[in-house]
């Protein structure tokens, strides 16, 4: 019987510094592309695509601990900070096999007694296909937006 071996990377650019955090090697350090990530107790939730192109949401929980505090604290409220969320598929020799990177950015964050939730969207959205067959500049489109939302003129 195989086991199923899944590791979170959460690596957070704020303002100010990187935070990298993994869930998978409780009490111990992991490496991931060179850099090294301490353990956190995390899970994410939500991450969703749709049919209709919207940007996904993805919720990371950690239980209320200093850790988590000082993430939400450092990220000003986590608006605007960037998130590389890294889940890998791991062999038995717990070496990682097959990555899926995925790009956030943070829209905020809530508390309760026992949770801290961290919302992120995500960086790139996806066109539909009515969507018009010319080169965006910025003549067509103005100043090019923080978000999603481009208007054609």
């Amino acid at each position: 019987m195989a086991e199923i071996r899944i590791a979170q990377y959460f690596k957070l650019v704020t303002a100010t510094q990187i935070l990298r955090y993994q869930n998978y090697f409780v009490g111990a350090s992991s490496t991931y592309l060179s850099e090294s990530y301490a353990f956190a107790p995390f899970r994410a939730e939500g991450a969703l695509a749709s049919l209709n192109g919207d940007n996904e949401n993805l919720r990371i929980l950690f239980p209320n601990i200093e850790v988590a505090l000082r993430l939400v604290e450092q990220a000003n409220g986590n608006r605007l900070s960037e998130l590389t969320f890294v889940t890998a598929w791991l062999n038995a020799s717990e070496e990682i096999i097959t990555p899926m990177v995925d790009y956030y950015i943070g829209i905020g964050a809530s508390y309760s007694d026992t949770t801290i939730e961290l919302r992120f969207r995500s960086a790139v959205d996806s066109v539909g296909s009515a969507f018009p067959a010319r080169t965006l500049t910025r003549d067509l489109v103005g100043p090019l937006p923080l978000n999603s939302e481009l208007y054609l003129r």
